[in-house]
């Protein structure tokens, strides 16, 4: 999440510039072309950054911002009606200009500040939403497993303090309703398909952990490890997943993907051993074949067995280039006939269970949206 602190701290610059009354026009040109940059960079990871401020300072989104804690400028925003800041495109560099003299209070007495929906910026006291069935409820996780994959492509180390958050936030919507429908969403972006396959992955999991009576422990290792199961695969070109057919080079890229992760989780010591072993194993089929190829097979450890049903449950319901996406009845079917063969029985009975329990109490079991 280093890219929304790096454009707060940009924007109170550009802020203090004004504040200290300075008119070294290129001083302040400089200040607003470092606010555009480090925007720049926040869109490419996330293209609808949020942010609050208050008194106690500044969210991103709906997490906290610990090192803006009492920022002197959350408070000033939100005294001068700026509680909300919406970011949907880079704005004009005019447009910027504005709004932040409009924030530093450099507005003649009895202007109006400029409204700047359509040059890339909302704000307000408060910003309406989308409508309650368009909007998708886990929007601000979502947007920081962006952030994850974005780290962890650039070979950064994981911000871990985010990830956790967003385990707590997924065990904690499921804990509230243990029959409702599952909130998936499908990508209609390819490019964008990762981070939301491990958000969809991650509420399955956490499904199948309390099916198979894993304890509270056992259960936030295993959102866990569903989240970062795929990292492997923001080490790939971007330009490679969208691509209509894979060669052959291609296939043998993406059957690196589980050793990758593994690697990347591992240099953060015990803290990610277990998501390290289940990101290389949830490939590894139970008749000993998959990848990667192993010289003495084994049995998976349960996570991976976990997340391996879960992982092809999602990507059974995705449009792909050779098959259209699989409705969830079908997607079902498939698993219990690859039982055995690929997937351990036990989970497979255990996820069906899930999905018939909730079918039967709601009428439906999941929802998925294309956003």
């Amino acid at each position: 999440m280093q890219h929304a602190p790096r454009f707060l701290r940009a924007i109170g610059h550009a802020l203090a510039v004004r504040d200290e009354g300075r008119t070294d026009v290129s001083l302040r040109r400089h200040a607003d072309e470092m606010c555009t940059l480090r925007l720049t960079e926040l869109l490419r990871v996330d293209p609808r950054p949020r942010f609050g401020f208050s008194l106690h300072g500044a969210t991103f989104g709906a997490l906290p911002l610990a090192e803006f804690e009492e920022w002197p400028w959350a408070a000033r925003l939100a005294e001068l009606g700026i509680a909300e800041l919406e970011i949907t495109s880079t704005p004009a560099p005019a447009a910027l200009a504005a709004f932040l003299d409009y924030a530093a209070g450099l507005m003649p007495e009895g202007g109006l500040g400029p409204r700047l929906a359509s040059d890339g910026l909302r704000w307000g006291p408060t910003l309406a939403d989308e409508p309650a069935d368009a909007r998708y409820p886990l929007g601000d996780e979502l947007g920081v497993i962006r952030l994850v994959f974005a780290a962890a492509e650039r070979g950064d180390r994981l911000p871990l303090g985010d990830v956790h958050a967003v385990v707590a936030s997924l065990g904690s919507l499921l804990a509230d309703d243990p029959i409702a429908p599952l909130p998936l969403v499908q990508m209609a972006d390819r490019e964008a398909y990762q981070p939301a396959h491990a958000i969809n992955t991650a509420l399955l999991a956490l499904r199948v952990a309390d099916a198979l009576g894993l304890g509270p422990d056992e259960r936030r290792e295993c959102a866990l490890a569903a989240l970062l199961h795929d990292i492997g695969m923001a080490r790939l070109p971007m330009d490679m997943m969208s691509v209509d057919h894979f060669t052959g080079t291609d296939r043998a890229r993406v059957r690196g993907h589980p050793l990758e992760g593994a690697r990347l989780l591992l240099r953060h010591g015990e803290a990610l051993e277990t998501a390290a072993v289940v990101a290389y194993e949830h490939h590894l089929r139970q008749d000993g074949a998959g990848y990667p190829r192993l010289n003495y097979p084994r049995e998976a450890h349960l996570l991976s067995r976990v997340v391996a049903v879960c992982d092809a449950f999602d990507a059974l319901l995705a449009s792909r280039p050779d098959r259209a996406p699989r409705d969830p009845a079908s997607a079902l079917l498939e698993l219990e006939r690859s039982a055995v063969t690929q997937f351990d029985p036990r989970v497979v009975s255990a996820f069906g269970e899930v999905m018939m329990r909730s079918a039967a109490a709601r009428g439906i079991s999941l929802t998925s949206r294309l956003i």
